[in-house]
């Protein structure tokens, strides 16, 4: 027997027409969903959620901690025909809103950082990777191909020991006891919150996800650091994110648009 129920995930989730599997073990989710072979038309999406990952991925190539029976970790994989437009960004900014409001239920207090990370007083409840693949553009005759984006989530449903993360990290049922099936109930309420969040994404772009992004930022107007490694490149005040879904950030000599995958952000206060 799985140590996850697909059954209860599908029923949390309600939706139609999304595939689910669980696995007890694996490597990264998300790298098996990139890894998965594209067919000759878009598949229908598909969930693939792991009691437990080996070799779990944050941003910028970061391992993510992955306890059984304490955190969460699935990726959901979501098809299009595309022709020779880039490849969407923001993905992350979506999937932040659409989780943050699925999560309300259980921990209202839910905020998001820049580009990707699910806050709790300041404190790291979870966080996005977000790839995308394409196949062959001759793989049709139309010239056409198949862009594969996969969303990756890792949560905790409760904190890890202290020592085994670097920075500050909550849960969502810290000080009380999970419910039963929760890691079920959980994925399902995401799964059910981010697919349907990045298909209207990809249909209407960005715009209507701002306000909410906006409302939820947890940095907002807060002395920042962006950070390459170790090294602190620039300091200066959030301005919060532009139309594209940059970060907007004010520094001594000007306003500086940063985009995802440049840098990390830290509050400033956390690094003192």
């Amino acid at each position: 027997m799985s140590l996850l129920d697909a059954a209860s995930i599908r029923a949390a989730a309600g939706l139609e027409g999304l595939r689910i599997d669980t696995i007890d073990e694996i490597g990264s989710t998300n790298q098996a969903l990139m890894d998965t072979p594209p067919g000759r038309r878009p598949a229908a999406p598909r969930l693939l959620a792991a009691a437990r990952q080996t070799a779990g991925r944050g941003r910028r190539g970061r391992n993510w901690l992955s306890l059984s029976g304490r955190s969460i970790a699935f990726s959901i994989a979501i098809e299009r025909c595309v022709r020779a437009q880039q490849p969407p960004a923001a993905v992350s900014l979506v999937a932040g809103v659409a989780a943050a409001g699925a999560l309300a239920c259980w921990a209202p207090d839910v905020r998001l950082k820049w580009p990707n990370d699910l806050l709790r007083e300041r404190r790291k409840l979870g966080g996005i990777l977000v790839e995308c693949r394409r196949s062959l553009p001759e793989a049709w005759s139309d010239g056409s191909t198949t862009e594969r984006i996969v969303v990756g989530i890792g949560l905790n449903l409760l904190a890890p020991p202290p020592a085994s993360v670097g920075q500050p990290a909550c849960g969502l049922f810290d000080g009380e006891a999970p419910p039963p099936r929760a890691a079920e109930a959980v994925i399902g309420a995401l799964a059910a919150a981010i697919e349907p969040a990045v298909q209207r994404f990809l249909r209407d772009g960005l715009d209507p996800f701002l306000p909410s992004w906006r409302r939820l930022d947890a940095l907002a107007g807060e002395e920042v650091a962006l950070v390459d490694g170790d090294r602190v490149v620039a300091a200066g005040r959030s301005l919060g994110v532009d139309a594209s879904g940059g970060l907007r950030v004010q520094l001594a000599g000007g306003v500086r648009v940063v985009h995802s995958g440049e840098v990390s952000l830290r509050a400033l206060d956390t690094l003192r």
